[in-house]
């Protein structure tokens, strides 16, 4: 089943997954037509702009187990905040390179809140592009630091 939220900042998401269970999150600036999907997943979805966190099971059994360490660990980061490669790649005894590696392969991006995560020395890459991940960060910026 595929289900579509569209962000009031003007991030799409779309969601493909079996019952409440998420295998894959694909962000876009484009407007898509209303696609009718599970009404649990898209109330999920509308809690992001209101909590900045987003709760839908996904199967695990897509990501290895490094991945789910760094995964764990980026889900941890606070809306509105950022952590740097190198920080998480110093928590979990590892390489920034390999932090990156894992968060390029992150299926579910906002539920996997991997647009927290930046470079020592600039924004850092992400699978929907740097302008979705600029996006993200200012809405988060603004409207989670404010409070």
């Amino acid at each position: 089943m595929i289900t579509v939220v569209q962000f009031s900042f003007g991030v799409t998401v779309i969601v493909e997954h079996t019952e409440n269970t998420a295998t894959k999150v694909n962000l876009t600036t484009e407007k898509l037509a209303e696609i009718e999907g599970h009404p649990l997943i898209v109330k999920r979805f509308q809690a992001y702009e209101k909590y900045g966190k987003v709760i839908v099971p996904f199967k695990d059994e897509l990501l290895t187990p490094f991945q789910l360490k760094v995964f764990s660990t980026v889900m941890a980061i606070p809306p509105g905040k950022t952590i740097t490669y190198g920080q998480i790649a110093k928590i979990l005894k590892t390489s920034p390179r390999a932090v990156g590696q894992a968060l390029k392969r992150n299926p579910f991006p906002i539920i996997i809140p991997c647009h927290r995560v930046i470079s020592s020395k600039n924004i850092g890459g992400f699978s929907a592009g740097t302008s979705i991940k600029k996006l993200l960060l200012n809405f988060e910026t603004n409207h989670f630091t404010q409070r």
